[in-house]
């Protein structure tokens, strides 16, 4: 289910304002994850990239994944981005999307792998930390 204020008791409310924005602006946004009994574990986000960060465009649509870290190692984010991913290329109308990457998160680069992407080339991140973007194209 879409990302919204309602779930700001559960996940940062100042990300949850953002989605609510980003969905109503621009028709797709970041999604809650959610695991057994329907229990919130994360966030699938897809929305327009935000500035400064080198090597990705602010039209691009980036991705990313949060799941809590007491669930993760099962399948959750890899699940979760498979249908947010597929979701985007309808409502965002896009050939491809973007993630960056830092070196160090080697669970996230097999997340992004096993989701078909390939690295696009080195950036650094908002903060000015060394990353990798990766590219998926629509099929």
């Amino acid at each position: 289910m879409p990302l919204d204020d309602g779930f700001a008791a559960v996940y940062d409310a100042g990300e949850c304002s953002a989605a609510t924005t980003h969905w109503r602006e621009h028709g797709f946004g970041n999604w809650a994850v959610l695991g057994d009994n329907d229990a919130f574990v994360g966030v699938a986000e897809v929305h327009f990239a935000y500035p400064g960060v080198t090597g990705i465009s602010t039209d691009e649509v980036e991705v990313g994944w949060d799941i809590a870290e007491s669930v993760r190692n099962r399948g959750y984010a890899t699940e979760a981005m498979h249908a947010a991913i597929a979701d985007a290329w309808t409502r965002a109308g896009v050939d491809h999307i973007v993630a960056y990457i830092r070196p160090d998160n080697a669970p996230s680069q097999r997340v992004a792998l096993k989701l078909g992407f390939a690295p696009r080339a080195q950036g650094l991140t908002r903060s000015g930390e060394p990353m990798t973007v990766y590219e998926l194209r629509a099929a």
